[in-house]
């Protein structure tokens, strides 16, 4: 019989950091993964949040917490659910070689692709901006034929915000590659994984760099979860380099992933690739099994408890037919505005919360299921991530900082 102790449904951050909670617990667990997601082409830094439902700049994360609304999933879990997960994943970080820097008494301002600052609370050591505020020259590296990403754009762009008046210089780095295509974040990242793609960047760069100066960069320094790309490339040009944030696909949620793969399979972490979880058995209020659908047969796996984590609409966990919107898996019943012309508002970046983005389902503290009055649906089921109500996580910049934090929880608690 196909048994385990906790089964958790979905491989993005929600899911892993429940798998990786619940195994170092001494539990057996089976992660069911249909694919990647997005953890893999996302940033990869952990906003825990950035702003307030009015719009309000959140310059301290832990104060911020407290402004929340009762329904939002930190309000759920309460906050030392939220400073128990941020320290857990720093310490995870750094036992597998890939610290991230940050706490939740200061939002980082991280300089993206189009010149502008987004807030986030734990980022890599590669996007540590200390050396970037400090810097008197600082070289803007772009690639060529790297598609919307522009040097010139960027140094516009920083030298217009107070305290990021600098020198700037731009510099375009040429792989050699050949070929009629665009040329990716991620080809330029294979590249310099060999040493003679890091001999030729040095090559380049060196006729430009200063010692002491900082070079903003892509996020192309390597594609394992590590440092030792830039640190040879710093210790060879005796200077600092930032990764600047982009559009997916980036390189720094794809190291953020492959780690946490790498931690959940040392802690014993059963990983099916490609597995459909298509519905549940139940037992009255209480799972008994998974059922996961594929091209040859159904299967069930039996588990004491489950922690489901399928991505909201965006990853399929939540779906929206004419006559009714429902959680996919588990059929469970989801908090959505009857009339959907009050989904969303007229105005797509007015700075407002848009109803749609709250969509997700009702938990209670525990993170398990309720209805709208509150009675539990199932006890031994939890939910996590993007499938949770309550919360605009593209308004609030709070998305992986959820995702860790009820993911982090709902594999102590299940």
């Amino acid at each position: 019989m196909r048994t385990s102790d906790v089964i958790v449904i979905g491989g993005g951050l929600a899911g892993l950091m429940a798998a990786i909670a619940a195994a170092g617990q001494g539990k057996q667990v089976t992660l069911m993964t249909a694919g990647a997601g997005t953890l893999a082409i996302g940033g990869g830094t952990i906003d825990i949040l950035g702003y307030l439902e009015d719009n309000t700049l959140v310059e301290n994360p832990r104060a911020g917490l407290a402004c929340l609304p009762a329904d939002h999933p930190y309000s759920k879990v309460g906050s030392q659910a939220v400073e128990d997960a941020v320290q857990f994943f720093l310490n995870l970080c750094r036992q597998e070689g890939f610290a991230y820097t940050g706490s939740l008494d200061s939002n980082q301002w991280l300089p993206t692709a189009v010149g502008t600052l987004k807030p986030s609370c734990l980022v890599p050591l590669a996007m540590d901006t200390a050396p970037l505020k400090a810097a008197g020259h600082v070289v803007v590296v772009g690639f060529a034929r790297l598609k919307d990403y522009f040097p010139e754009l960027i140094s516009a762009g920083l030298s217009k915000i107070p305290g990021y008046q600098k020198d700037y210089e731009q510099v375009v780095i040429d792989p050699g590659f050949v070929g009629g295509r665009d040329v990716t974040t991620l080809d330029i990242t294979r590249w310099l994984d060999t040493p003679a793609g890091q001999q030729a960047c040095y090559e380049q760069l060196g006729k430009f760099i200063r010692p002491g100066s900082v070079v903003v960069i892509p996020p192309v320094l390597g594609s394992r979860p590590d440092y030792d790309v830039r640190n040879k490339l710093e210790h060879a040009l005796a200077c600092k380099f930032v990764e600047t944030v982009i559009m997916p696909t980036a390189i720094t949620g794809l190291r953020l992933r492959a780690m946490l793969l790498n931690h959940a399979r040392k802690l014993g972490v059963r990983i099916m690739e490609q597995a459909h979880a298509a519905w549940a058995v139940q037992d009255g209020t209480r799972v008994t099994a998974i059922v996961t659908s594929n091209v040859d047969r159904e299967r069930a796996y039996h588990t004491q408890a489950v922690v489901l984590a399928t991505g909201g609409f965006f990853g399929g966990g939540i779906t929206a037919d004419p006559d009714k919107v429902q959680e996919a898996v588990l059929q469970l019943p989801v908090a959505a505005p009857p009339d959907r012309e009050g989904w969303g508002t007229l105005k797509l970046f007015s700075g407002a919360a848009q109803p749609f983005a709250k969509i997700g389902l009702r938990v209670d503290a525990s993170l398990r299921p309720v209805d709208a009055q509150g009675r539990v649906l199932l006890n031994n089921v939890y939910i996590a991530g993007r499938n949770l109500a309550g919360y605009d996580y593209c308004l609030e910049k709070s998305g992986n900082g959820v995702a860790l934090v009820t993911g982090y929880t709902a594999g102590l608690r299940c």
